[in-house]
């Protein structure tokens, strides 16, 4: 598995290093390799990056959603939007601004420095994609002023709005770094764990990104269905090339929705609702079997597809692509087109999961001709096949659909009745974590007051009002 298990280990001891090196020569540990090579940051950015995609945050988002069910422990809290401050404080800290974020700044300067375009495109498409999973969870969050060491230990916010402003600068850079003559030295087979050093897919990869951005942003600006078109024309255009990070069958290195099964078995289950949804769907015996979310085997081998040892992380998948195609068409009023791309995002899903092409067709011949469908509905349909093909490979996808559309129509938490969640909603975003609330009080409250005078979670984020 490309030396999966090195390249794990290796990226806990270098998120390591890294954030110590922030707070004066007087913490250095000066056994610690000063100076660590390019193909050695790549694969642990890209392990992390992985690891983002079906950890905590995929597990609340999947909650919220209602694919999943607490059923014990924390996760029962989380169920009933007993969410609090602590609930993604690792993640903020060490799956993101301690572990890709702070690898991707790193990758960008190393490899400007040693002219190394490949490292450098390959690290904004991960900064950026950092950007776009933390600021969909939180809102405002510190960018331009983050990772300037002992010169600014308390970084002002950046808004939402120049986030997403980042996010697609970020992207458009890389695809020009991506697109400079080859280097000699990488990034190789052994340092690129998605797509062994290949541009081209890393191109198609960042203008997929930059279509799933600019959907985001759909309430914001009614042009941005238009952008994402004009990026899904430059996208990868299957799901063999889209960037899939494949987990190690040994149980120590495999999925994070396997390890948790494992290291917490029966804290999280399948929501029963999604079960009702599911019946009639040939993925369902791939997904469940009524109440386990994850079945204890690799794929192939009678376990669940998205859930098990190897299931793949993808950064964005070519059936999600599908669905924002099918969308951008619906609002930009191709509504044949947008019919052929909706059947297209619902059979990738059935392809690329296993299903025999029998039960596929069945399936996708019972589908609503959305061409005769108002706007509203078409999106509606959209977003509840998308809600079961998104399922266990983009959670946060999920909830963000569901905040900037309303659909699927979920019946929220009677339970969810909070001090931090006074209306009772689904919610629409999630606390800040503590860490911030301790070390960086004032920029945190500016940010507070900025996105609507308390840290709830039924504020709204300005991308989704």
């Amino acid at each position: 598995m490309k030396n999966l298990k090195y390249i794990l280990l290796l990226t806990l001891g270098f998120t390591v290093s890294l954030s110590s090196c922030e707070y004066g020569d007087e913490n250095i540990d000066p056994t610690r390799q000063a100076d660590v090579q390019l193909n050695l940051i790549l694969p642990a950015a890209l392990t992390q990056t992985a690891y983002n995609q079906s950890g905590a945050a995929a597990r609340l988002s999947g909650i919220l959603m209602q694919h999943f069910s607490g059923f014990d422990a924390q996760q029962n809290d989380l169920e009933n939007y007993v969410i609090d401050e602590n609930a993604l404080n690792n993640f903020w800290n060490f799956g993101l601004y301690g572990g890709v974020m702070k690898d991707a700044v790193v990758m960008i300067e190393k490899g400007i420095e040693e002219e190394q375009p490949y490292y450098v495109g390959i690290a904004k498409i991960l900064m950026a994609n950092a950007l776009g999973t933390g600021t969909s969870i939180f809102g405002d969050m510190p960018y331009t002023e983050a990772f300037l060491g002992t010169e600014n230990l308390k970084p002002g916010y950046d808004s939402q709005e120049s986030i997403y402003n980042s996010i697609q600068t970020l992207l458009s850079e890389a695809i020009t770094e991506l697109s400079k003559p080859a280097v000699g030295g990488g990034p190789a087979a052994g340092s690129d764990l998605i797509f062994d050093g290949d541009a081209a897919k890393w191109i198609a990869t960042a203008h997929a990104l930059k279509a799933r951005y600019f959907m985001h942003l759909q309430k914001v600006n009614n042009s941005n269905a238009s952008s994402a078109l004009t990026e899904i024309a430059s996208a990868f255009t299957s799901s063999a090339n889209q960037p899939d990070f494949t987990w190690d069958a040994a149980s120590a290195f495999s999925n994070p929705y396997a390890l948790f099964g494992r290291g917490r078995p029966n804290t999280l289950v399948i929501n029963q609702g999604f079960v009702g949804k599911l019946s009639g769907d040939p993925r369902e015996d791939l997904i469940t079997d009524g109440d386990a979310f994850y079945g204890g085997a690799t794929i192939g081998d009678g376990g669940f597809f998205w859930t098990v040892n190897t299931a793949p992380s993808p950064l964005i998948s070519y059936t999600e692509l599908k669905f924002i195609e099918a969308e951008a068409l619906v609002r930009t009023g191709s509504a044949a087109a947008a019919q052929t791309a909706f059947v297209a995002a619902v059979q990738s899903s059935m392809d690329y999961m296993g299903v025999a092409a029998a039960d596929a067709a069945t399936y996708i011949g019972n589908l609503p001709d959305i061409s005769t469908l108002s706007p509203t509905a078409a999106v509606e349909a959209i977003m509840n096949e998308s809600y079961v093909a998104l399922y266990g490979q983009a959670e946060l996808e999920v909830w963000v659909n569901y905040r900037r559309t309303g659909f699927p129509a979920l019946t929220p938490n009677p339970n969810g009745v909070k001090g931090n969640n006074p209306s009772g909603v689904i919610p629409r975003r999630i606390t800040y974590p503590q860490n911030e609330r301790t070390t960086n009080a004032e920029s945190l409250a500016a940010a507070v007051a900025n996105q609507g005078q308390n840290n709830n979670l039924d504020v709204p984020l300005w991308a989704f009002k």
